[in-house]
């Protein structure tokens, strides 16, 4: 009967992370839609008149209300332990600044779909080498396998840019493609940084932060910028809609971090492709070449090998630990 019962448990256990795997896994695939609709949204704004910074400056805004009112319900003390903190945490802020800055300005001089498929592919890959580099983490066999699939994506997206470039010339090609691998160094150079950071700094702290630096960045820059604030009723619609889809995917991030592995949510979130690609061949008039259609499924085979192995990994290790915590073991501390 204790081993029925036991048994029973473990059924229940292993239901019950697999509920929440499907949770983590919806959260994912809802961010990656409304990340899609950013790329030609914020590219049809830029057109009008609107400049990077305010996009920047709007998209912070919204987004850093959210830990606000986190730290207003839960009353958190956001005081700085010593200025090796307060130095980390202004490291995150330029980062995030610079990152976003780099991000939306490479909209500008590539189809904007483009871009974020190649800061999307590239970014796990800067991860890995900084992890290697810095937190001395081997990766496995898969993610250096779906890393190179990555790359060779990002190679044929980029030529694939030079064909589909519209009026565009080769100098804004390529400067929007360094623009875009430039943003994904910085991205996973933070996402690094922010892991060994999060081991003294609970995350409502890290983004309030992060991003109360980031938007006093760019309201300086705004100052010293020629703009544009009167926009036609369609375009500030569109500007709503990038400015709500960015805040949105940020929140379904977050969601989704408590319930499914980091590298997972980076390959789940590359859903987002086919609205991004949908909507700039709707708004744009940029239509998908044939080797864009190539680099794409190059970058969701290298990402599926990541998401595929993590998922595999952390099922065995949860049955594993699950299993050991019925029979009464201590499991050792890594």
């Amino acid at each position: 009967m204790d081993i029925e019962h036991s048994e029973d448990k473990i059924k229940g256990t292993t239901w019950r992370s697999c509920f929440k795997n499907q949770l983590g896994v919806a959260a994912c695939l809802a961010g990656g839609l409304f990340a899609g609709l950013v790329p030609a949204t914020s590219r049809y704004v830029q057109d009008r008149g609107y400049t990077a910074i305010q996009l920047h400056l709007f998209n912070d805004v919204l987004i850093l209300l959210v830990p606000l009112c986190i730290v207003a319900y839960q009353k958190t003390n956001l005081r700085l332990k010593d200025y090796k903190q307060a130095l980390h945490l202004m490291f995150q802020g330029l980062g995030r600044f610079v990152n976003i800055l780099c991000h939306i300005y490479a909209y500008q001089f590539v189809p904007p779909a483009n871009a974020e498929t190649v800061h999307n592919a590239s970014a796990p890959v800067f991860c890995v080498i900084f992890s290697c580099t810095f937190l001395q983490e081997d990766p496995s066999c898969a993610t250096i396998v779906g890393s190179l699939w990555c790359i060779a994506g990002v190679v044929l997206l980029g030529y694939g840019s030079f064909v589909n470039k519209g009026s565009s010339t080769d100098w804004d090609v390529g400067l929007g493609m360094g623009l875009a691998i430039f943003s994904a160094i910085f991205h996973g150079a933070m996402n690094v940084h922010a892991k060994g950071l999060a081991e003294n700094t609970s995350r409502t702290m890290m983004m309030v932060y992060t991003y109360v630096i980031s938007t006093v960045c760019a309201g300086i820059a705004l100052c010293f910028t020629s703009v544009t604030w009167h926009l036609e009723l369609f375009t500030a619609a569109m500007l709503s809609l990038s400015c709500v889809s960015t805040a949105f995917r940020v929140l379904f991030f977050y969601l989704a971090l408590k319930l499914v592995e980091v590298n997972a949510i980076s390959a789940l979130y590359q859903v987002n492709v086919f609205p991004a690609y949908g909507l700039q061949w709707l708004m744009l008039g940029f239509v998908p070449t044939v080797l864009e259609g190539f680099g794409l499924g190059c970058v969701l085979i290298g990402t599926s090998c990541v998401a595929i192995w993590e998922a595999s990994a952390r099922w065995k290790a949860n049955r594993h630990r699950t299993f050991m915590k019925e029979l009464n073991f201590t499991l050792p501390k890594k």
